[in-house]
């Protein structure tokens, strides 16, 4: 039976999950997209698989589940066996411990910032919004001085969860093409570091794929 994942490959957190199923050779799935624009992800029938009223979600055989990194984690164990290993195995440990690290660093030490930065220059215009330059001039001081550690860090390990391509950095990939488009991806070519992952995974078949869809 496939499974069904409510998203647009637009969507940021969606672009997570796309990668994840490229990744794993995965196919025999169905991409429902929501009608964005009419709000149909405001909708009762939306919020009552995800109470945020936001995308993707991903239903599976009677389960229903939200939120990308969650989703993510998912498929890739689900996926285990095939494709790109993206996790751990089940009974490391000390793997799983990095891993949660790294994912942590993820979400409180770059998302917090690179996603102000585009919806301020991004989202918003598109949506009609001003731009608040306070908010802007504060994500990009912060995001400055965050890539400044990762580099350190992508200075004594290949990628951001450690020495193999791996779901953390998945979780990076969709915010940090969109820096690019932001017109901030100065950010990313200033540091050799990490400039040269970035170089590595966004060249990958499955990046290309995903994103040229």
């Amino acid at each position: 039976m496939t499974f069904k994942i409510t998203g647009i490959p637009q969507s940021v957190c969606t672009l997570r999950v796309l990668e994840v199923l490229a990744e794993k050779g995965v196919t025999d799935f169905e991409l429902y997209k929501p009608n964005m624009a009419a709000k149909e992800h405001k909708t009762k029938a939306h919020t009552d698989k995800q109470p945020f009223g936001v995308i993707p979600i991903l239903e599976d055989d009677g389960f229903t589940l939200y939120e990308s990194r969650a989703i993510c984690r998912y498929l890739a164990i689900k996926y285990g066996s095939q494709g790109t290993p993206l996790v751990p195995v089940q009974d490391d440990n000390k793997g799983w411990a990095l891993f949660e690290q790294f994912a942590s660093v993820e979400a409180t030490h770059f998302d917090a910032f690179a996603n102000l930065i585009c919806m301020q220059k991004v989202f918003n215009p598109m949506k009609g919004f001003p731009t608040d330059q306070g908010v802007l001039e504060f994500a990009i001081d912060g995001l400055i001085g965050k890539l400044a550690i990762f580099d350190v860090i992508l200075g004594k390990q290949a990628y951001m969860g450690g020495e193999n391509f791996s779901l953390i950095d998945i979780f990076y990939m969709p915010l940090t093409s969109l820096l690019f488009k932001a017109g901030n991806g100065d950010l990313i070519e200033n540091l050799p570091n990490v400039n040269a992952w970035w170089q590595k995974v966004s060249t990958r078949e499955s990046w290309q794929k995903v994103t040229q869809a």
